[in-house]
């Protein structure tokens, strides 16, 4: 059967224009036959064998198209193995293991990940995952039909977040071929609903390609346009104001170039190949970047969406897979040492014994022994002498419906004191800029998720808001309630996605993972 050439043909147009652009893809050298690394006591031949059904065409194939996993094709099919190929040469010994060497990188890179997220910055708190046997491989392909396509993309993440950007890469890569993605000059005034101008007609056609529903293609600022426009500025963290102002953050949003857009993708694509391949049929899924939270059910078809409000640029909300365990109904807070030190005692440090007096009343604020086992009068300590957070005594907050946690927590089992709850700022869910934590995720619909989580115990909705503290209302300790089932949970900073309306969105790398990861990857990367 004759091989399609568009793959190649694509490729190969896009190389060049990358070359132009300056990036990095520099020509691979070509891989040694120990690039089929071991894994689990296994050597690097059994990798080799496990393939070793997949014919060269077939492989190539593959290897042509790997960008659809946002890796360069480059980094696995050079100019050396295309002549190879063209010469007819590739089945010959060592260009046969050559080739399949190079696919079970593949395999693994697209599995795994080509970049190891150890030590790459303070806030990742995730591990490099094992790859699969060679026996696990061999089964991969021989379910694939001999198509090394296909095997190649059974290897990546199966899971709807990863699915969707796959199919967002997929959309606006080719764009590199066609060059419909143009520089786009700015306006020289504030372009608003009713408003003509040219550049209108290619701000429209960029929003088109981003998947908004444009129905006309005219030098109008319309209704379909002020929509698009409306939500790009949320995802800006912008109040929505609908104008386009010059040099303003929603025009350096259509400055963006293509290639830029395309690492974007790239990045978040390979952060989430250290997560599971297929996560489990009942999670969590918080996107730091986006500030959202998604609870997915699917045995018995549940699922949430809704804001949440994670960590500042300063105060990261680690990256982590996690579980919550149990619930703490009227929690209590001890404030941890970093806010400590950097709020409240600098609001301490103004007050005289009377203010402070006053200010833990209010707060319900209480200071314990290190090891709570008394409290201590805060009015007897120096406040001002304080210059780091290593005291021998905490600040703990009693439970309220102001209590800093709100009603509930959701408890999780890593040790660096990250987990999710309500909260005393309920109107900042109304704000488009949502990074405003310490590190902790708040919920916007803290109740929906206990409500869910304790389905089948005593604890039914109208249970739950009966037992919660209300305004005005004053309890003394909390309660936990241990979970039948531990719930799975994702923390991970995704700055681009694919919802079901089709539509590409973007926010800014506020984290600066993407830039960490575009550092080491090979192919697109800065």
């Amino acid at each position: 059967m004759e091989m399609d050439t568009q793959p190649v043909r694509l490729f190969l147009a896009i190389t060049s224009l990358i070359l132009a652009s300056g990036l990095s893809t520099a020509k691979a050298q070509s891989p040694p036959y120990a690039s089929a690394a071991p894994t689990q006591g296994q050597s690097a031949i059994d990798y080799l064998t496990a393939v070793d059904s997949l014919s060269a065409a077939s492989i190539r194939e593959a290897l042509l198209t790997v960008w659809q996993h946002g890796l360069n094709p480059s980094v696995y099919w050079n100019d050396e193995l295309e002549q190879s190929f063209l010469r007819g040469t590739l089945d010959a010994d060592f260009d046969r293991r050559q080739i399949l060497a190079v696919y079970v990188k593949a395999l693994r890179d697209v599995y795994s990940g080509s970049v190891n997220p150890v030590g790459l910055a303070s806030d990742i708190k995730v591990k490099k995952k094992d790859f699969l046997t060679a026996e696990q491989v061999r089964l991969v392909v021989l379910t694939s039909q001999s198509d090394a396509k296909l095997a190649l993309d059974k290897m990546a993440p199966q899971f709807s977040v990863y699915q969707s950007l796959k199919m967002a890469l997929e959309r606006l890569y080719p764009l590199l071929e066609t060059g419909l993605w143009e520089n786009i000059t700015p306006a020289k005034k504030p372009l608003s609903l009713g408003k003509k101008d040219p550049v209108i007609i290619k701000l429209k056609e960029r929003l088109r390609q981003l998947g908004y529903r444009i129905d006309s293609m005219n030098d109008t600022f319309d209704q379909d346009m002020l929509i698009a426009i409306n939500d790009i500025q949320l995802n800006l963290k912008m109040k929505p104001d609908g104008v386009i102002s010059p040099g303003g953050r929603t025009w350096r949003f259509f400055s963006v170039s293509l290639l830029d857009r395309l690492s974007q993708l790239q990045a978040d694509m390979e952060q989430l190949r250290w997560f599971p391949q297929n996560l489990e049929d009942r999670h969590i899924f918080v996107n730091t970047a986006f500030s959202h939270f998604m609870m997915t059910d699917k045995k018995n078809n549940i699922s949430m969406s809704f804001k949440a409000i994670n960590g500042t640029a300063e105060r990261k909300t680690p990256t982590l897979r996690d579980r919550i365990t149990y619930l703490v109904m009227n929690p209590t807070w001890t404030i941890p040492p970093t806010v400590f030190l950097n709020d409240k005692v600098e609001i301490l440090k103004k007050l005289d014994t009377k203010g402070i007096r006053k200010y833990f009343t209010d707060n319900r604020f209480e200071v314990y022994t290190a090891d709570f086992s008394r409290t201590i009068d805060p009015t007897s300590i120096d406040w001002k002498s304080i210059k780091s957070s290593s005291v021998n005594f905490y600040i703990r907050q009693k439970p309220s419906y102001n209590n800093a946690l709100g009603v509930v927590k959701f408890m999780m089992t890593n040790p660096y004191a990250i987990y999710l709850h309500d909260t005393n700022q309920r109107d900042l869910f109304g704000e488009a800029q949502r990074l405003r934590s310490s590190g902790c995720v708040r919920l916007e619909k803290p109740l929906d998720l206990a409500e869910y989580l304790l389905a089948g115990t005593q604890w039914s909705r109208p249970q739950i808001e009966n037992f919660v503290v209300k305004e005005g209302q004053l309890v003394d300790k909390e309660t936990r309630v241990d979970l039948k089932e531990p719930m799975p949970v994702y923390l991970v900073p995704v700055t681009s996605q694919m919802n079901s309306d089709g539509v590409i969105r973007f926010v800014e790398d506020v984290y600066g993972h993407n830039q960490l990861i575009l550092s080491q990857v090979k192919g697109l990367g800065r």
